[in-house]
C-alpha cells in the first residue's frame, strides 16, 4: 500500500515538475530574445542619433562655406582664415578648417602657420567625390596609423564650395568624435557594449577600449558589414570579448553602429534555465524521500521555512479538533464545578459551613475544576499558536518560579540558570502566555549557547523615564551566547526571520515574545553584541491588587443584583443548563431556560426576561452569537452575557463588545458579569 501511495505522488510530481520547468525555460528563451531584440533598437538608436550629430556639423560648414571671402577669383584667402578661425573657435569640437582647390591642393589650412608650405589633400577619393557630386560628405577616421592604436584620430566632414553654378573649392573640417562617445555611452547603458565603425572599417569610438581607437575592425565585425546592412552576428568586442552583437549601417555614409551584448549575459537565461531543471530534479527526490519519512514515522515535523504555510494548516486543522474537545470537557467540568456551587449554597442554608471535612471535599473539588481549566487552556494555546484568553492579575516571580522545572527541562545540563525575581509585583496578564514566552526566550538562549553559558532570568519594576510614565515590570533574560548581527536586530520579531540554520527554528519564537508584550499594552526590545550575548527585555504594566473576594452572604445586598431578576438562559447542554439554572436560582433570580436560541429569542420578544445569558454555540440556524446581533439590532440596550466552553466566535464577540465568560466559571463570576449588565440599566420596553 505504502508504495502505491508513493509511486502515486511521484507520478503526479514529476508531471507538474516537467511543466513547471519547461515553462521556465520558454520564459528564459524569450528573456534572451528581448535582449537581443533591445541590442537591436539600441543599434539603431545609436546610427541615428550619430547620423544626426554628423549632420549638423555638415550644416555648420556650409554655413562657413558660404563666407562672402570665398565669393571673389581669387578668395581672399587671409580675410577667409581670419573668419574660419573664429568660426572654428565657437564649435570646441572642431580641430582645423582646410579648404582646398578643385585640383586637389590645399589652399588654406587652420592648422598650419600663414606661411607654411601647404600638401596636398590628405583624402583625394573623398575630395574627388564632392567635385564630382557636388554632395557634402562624411570622411573616415583621419589621424595616427592603425599600429599606434591612438585615441586621437578625427573624423571629417567635406562640402563644396559652389560659385555660378561650378565647384570653386572645397571645405573641410576635422572633428574631434567626442560627442559621438557620449552619445553611443548614453544610449547603450551600461550592460551593453557600443562601438563606432567608419566607412573604411576602421573604429571610430569605443568607451570600453578606447586605445582600439582607429584600429581596424574584426573580422567578424567587417564580415556582418559586408553581408548587409543590418543584423545580429556572433563575435567579439575590439577588446576581444566574446559577443553577441546587434549593428546598423548607413546607407549615405557607410558608417554602422554596433551595440554588443557580451556573450557571458547573453547566455544567463540559459544557464539559470539549467540550473532550475537540476533545481526541479534535485527538488523531486527530496519531496519524495521526504513523503517517504512521514509516511514510515507519520509524524508532521518540518522545521523548514519552505514548509511553515503546510505546518500552519495542520496546526489548524488541529486546533479545530482541539477546540471542540475543550467545548466538552468545558462543559463536565461547568457541570462539576455548578453543582459544587450549589451544594455549597445548601450547605450553607443548613448551616453546615462548620463542617471541615465537607470543606476540604469542594475545595478539592474546585481545585481539580480550576487544573483542568487551565489544562484546557494550555493545551488550546499549545495546539493553536494562540491566546488562551485567561487574564488575570498575579505575581510573575511566583509564577516563574512554580514553573522553574518546566524552564529547566527546556536548557541542557551545560547551561547554568540563574534567577534574580523581585517579589511583590503584580501584573494583569495571561499567565499561560507568559509561560510560553519564557519557554521560547530559554529555546533561543539554549540554541545561542551550544557549548553551555549561562542563562539569567531578572524580573524587576522598571524604572521611569518621566515622572509621569505609569509604573511597569520588565522581564528580561539573558545568555552569553554567539549574539545576533547588527543588521539582523531590526528584523528579530519579524514572523518566520531566524538567525539559525535551515532547519534549526521556526522564527515564530520572538515574534510570539513580541505578540504577548503587545496584548498585554507593553513593548518587547533586544539588545546584543556580537560573540558576548543577547538581552530580551519584555516590559509590559503593573497591576494593581485586585479587590478582595466579597464574602457570602445575601445576594441582593452583596451583589447588588435587582431582586427577583428574570433570566433567560439558553444552553443546549442539559446538564450546563441545570446547573446554573441551580445557581441563579439559589442566588434569587427567576430563571427560564431553553434549549436553543429562538426560542429563547420568542420569550424575550414577549417580555418575560431582564436579562439573557447563553451558551455561543447553539443549534440551529441561530447560534448565541446571532441572537445577541439580533437583540442589538432589535432590542437595544437588551442586557446579554454569553458563555463559551471554546468557540473560534469567542473573538468576534469579543471585538462586538458583547460579555463573554468562559467555561468552567464559578458563582461569583456569573452574577459580578449579571451585575456589571444589569446595574443602573433599564430594561426597554416592549414596542
Amino acid at each position: 500500500m505504502r508504495q502505491r501511495l508513493l509511486l502515486l505522488l511521484v507520478g503526479m510530481l514529476l508531471p507538474l515538475i516537467a511543466l513547471a520547468a519547461g515553462g521556465t525555460v520558454f520564459a528564459l528563451r524569450e528573456q534572451q530574445v528581448r535582449l537581443r531584440d533591445e541590442a537591436v533598437r539600441r543599434a539603431a538608436e545609436v546610427l541615428d542619433r550619430v547620423e544626426r550629430e554628423l549632420s549638423t556639423q555638415i550644416e555648420l560648414l556650409k554655413v562657413l562655406a558660404r563666407s562672402p571671402a570665398l565669393d571673389p577669383t581669387p578668395p581672399d584667402l587671409a580675410a577667409f582664415r581670419e573668419e574660419a578661425v573664429r568660426f572654428k573657435s565657437e564649435l570646441p569640437l572642431w580641430d582645423r578648417v582646410i579648404l582646398a582647390a578643385p585640383e586637389g591642393h590645399q589652399l588654406l589650412n587652420t592648422g598650419l602657420p600663414p606661411d607654411f608650405p601647404l600638401p596636398a589633400v590628405v583624402d583625394r577619393e573623398g575630395h574627388d567625390k564632392v567635385v564630382a557630386t557636388r554632395q557634402a560628405i562624411i570622411g573616415n577616421l583621419a589621424g595616427p596609423g592603425p599600429s599606434q592604436r591612438s585615441p586621437n584620430g578625427m573624423l571629417s566632414v567635406r562640402v563644396p564650395v559652389i560659385h555660378d553654378g561650378a565647384v570653386t573649392h572645397t571645405l573641410v573640417a576635422t572633428v574631434r568624435p567626442d560627442r559621438l562617445k557620449d552619445i553611443l555611452t548614453s544610449s547603450t547603458g551600461p550592460a551593453f557594449r557600443g562601438f563606432l565603425i567608419d566607412g573604411a572599417g576602421r573604429v571610430v569610438v569605443a568607451p570600453n577600449v578606447p586605445g582600439r581607437v582607429g584600429g581596424l575592425a574584426s573580422e567578424s565585425t567587417a564580415r556582418a558589414r559586408a553581408e548587409g546592412g543590418a543584423g545580429v552576428y556572433d563575435g567579439v568586442t575590439p577588446e576581444g570579448t566574446p559577443t553577441v552583437t546587434a549593428y546598423r549601417t548607413s546607407e549615405a555614409t557607410g558608417w554602422s553602429a554596433h551595440v554588443a551584448l557580451p556573450l557571458d549575459l547573453y547566455q544567463e537565461p540559459i544557464r539559470r534555465a539549467v540550473w532550475l531543471l537540476g533545481a526541479a530534479c534535485l527538488s523531486t527526490l527530496v519531496l519524495t524521500g521526504l513523503f517517504i519519512w512521514l509516511l514510515r514515522r507519520e509524524i508532521i515535523a518540518d522545521r523548514r521555512e519552505a514548509s511553515a504555510r503546510e505546518r500552519t494548516a495542520r496546526m489548524e486543522a488541529l486546533g479545530r479538533m482541539t477546540g471542540g474537545i475543550a467545548h466538552d470537557v468545558n462543559n463536565l467540568l461547568m457541570g462539576v464545578q455548578g453543582n459544587a456551587e450549589v451544594l455549597r449554597l445548601r450547605l450553607r442554608a443548613h448551616g453546615l459551613t462548620e463542617d471541615a471535612r465537607l470543606e476540604r471535599c469542594l475545595a478539592a473539588i474546585d481545585m481539580a475544576v480550576e487544573k483542568g481549566a487551565r489544562m484546557m487552556r494550555d493545551l488550546l494555546v499549545f495546539s493553536r499558536g494562540g491566546t488562551a484568553g485567561q487574564v488575570t492579575t498575579f505575581d510573575p516571580a511566583a509564577r516563574i518560579r512554580d514553573n522553574l522545572e518546566l524552564i529547566r527541562h527546556s536548557l541542557r545540563g551545560d547551561i547554568d540558570l540563574r534567577l534574580d525575581l523581585a517579589p511583590g509585583l503584580l501584573v494583569r496578564v495571561d499567565p499561560v502566555l507568559l509561560d510560553l514566552a519564557l519557554l521560547n526566550l530559554a529555546a533561543n538562549a539554549r540554541d545561542a549557547m551550544p557549548s553551555g553559558g549561562t542563562l539569567r532570568i531578572l524580573l524587576r519594576r522598571a524604572p521611569a523615564s518621566t515622572p509621569s510614565e505609569p509604573p511597569a515590570v520588565e522581564l528580561s533574560v539573558e545568555d552569553n551566547g554567539a549574539g545576533i548581527p547588527a543588521e539582523s536586530l531590526p528584523h528579530v520579531f519579524e514572523p518566520f526571520f531566524t538567525t539559525k540554520d535551515l532547519g534549526k527554528g521556526t522564527g515564530l519564537g520572538l515574534s510570539q515574545v513580541y505578540g504577548f508584550a503587545s496584548a498585554a499594552g507593553g513593548t518587547a526590545s533586544v539588545a546584543s553584541t556580537v560573540g558576548a550575548g543577547t538581552t530580551v527585555t519584555v516590559r509590559i504594566p503593573e497591576a494593581a491588587p485586585s479587590p478582595a473576594p466579597e464574602l457570602p452572604g445575601d445576594v441582593m445586598t452583596v451583589r447588588g443584583l435587582p431582586p427577583g431578576l428574570r433570566v433567560i438562559l439558553a444552553e443546549d447542554n442539559d446538564d450546563v443548563r441545570q446547573v446554573i439554572a441551580d445557581v441563579l436560582t439559589e442566588s434569587g433570580c427567576e430563571v427560564r431556560q431553553f434549549t436553543d436560541a429562538a426560542s429563547a429569542l420568542d420569550a424575550i420578544g414577549q417580555g418575560v426576561g431582564d436579562v439573557l445569558v447563553s451558551d455561543i454555540r447553539m443549534p440551529g440556524p441561530l447560534d448565541g452569537l446571532g441572537l445577541a446581533k439580533r437583540l442589538r439590532d432589535e432590542r437595544a440596550g437588551f442586557p446579554v452575557i454569553l458563555m463559551s466552553g471554546y468557540s473560534e466566535m469567542a473573538a468576534e464577540a469579543v471585538s462586538l463588545g458583547i460579555p463573554l465568560i468562559p467555561k468552567p466559571f464559578d458563582r461569583t463570576s456569573l452574577l459580578d458579569a449579571l451585575r456589571r449588565e444589569t446595574a443602573g440599566r433599564a430594561v426597554p420596553a416592549l414596542p
